[in-house]
């Protein structure tokens, strides 16, 4: 039987990042992508000019991939300005 079929990819700051399930967590996504640890924030965008800054995915969140869908990592203990 060809996995092929229900593979999912995503994108993860402009990465094409593959799985063979769509069904994962935060915590996975950000693992494949090669981000470890709980210190990454993870934003679900809708596409790279998102105006919207995109939505936050907690860690331990559990998801459903849909393919070429875009994600962002941006540091979680960032601080602006200061």
């Amino acid at each position: 039987m060809d996995q092929s079929k229900n593979d999912v990819h995503v994108f993860v700051n402009r990465r094409k990042v593959e799985f063979q399930t769509a069904e994962v967590t935060g915590r996975q996504l950000l693992e494949a992508a090669g981000f470890t640890g709980p210190g990454w924030d993870l934003l679900r965008i809708q596409g790279e000019g998102d105006p919207t800054g995109g939505t936050l995915i907690m860690y331990d969140q559990s998801l459903v991939l849909k393919n070429g869908e875009h994600f962002r990592v941006i540091p979680g203990n960032r601080t602006f300005g200061g």
